[in-house]
């Protein structure tokens, strides 16, 4: 039996797209779009740091209620379901499934310019 295929993200599917020809973007615009990802996944990155330094909630006292409730909001902040950590981390991966397809239109594009800069090179003048 074959392991079927994951359902293709949107962002990948933009990927697919842009490989294919079908999507289009200012290479300018990718490139501002591409910086703006990348300063995204550092703030997500830091909010994620500060989600860790709570896994260690205290302040809630001695009483068996303050104890759990201490559990509670640490396993909100690291291990617990939906945990803070691990919803930073889907939306950093989203984030660079974003970066991905911005990056195609300025790399493709500077490819194209250096391709066209070797040809004219190679010509020479006339």
């Amino acid at each position: 039996m074959a392991i079927p295929e994951p359902p293709v993200s949107y962002w990948r599917s933009l990927a697919i797209a842009a490989d294919s020809g079908h999507l289009f973007l200012n290479s300018e615009a990718a490139a501002a779009c591409s910086l703006a990802c990348d300063d995204y996944i550092a703030r997500l990155k830091l909010h994620q740091t500060r989600a860790r330094e709570l896994v260690d909630v205290t302040g809630w006292g001695d009483f068996d209620s303050g104890k759990e409730l201490a559990r509670i909001f640490s396993e909100k902040a690291v291990g617990g379901d939906d945990n803070m950590v691990d919803v930073l981390q889907s939306h950093i991966d989203v984030v660079e499934e974003m970066k991905v397809v911005f990056n195609k239109f300025f790399t493709a594009t500077d490819n194209v310019d250096d391709t066209n800069a070797a040809d004219v090179r190679a010509q020479g003048p006339k």
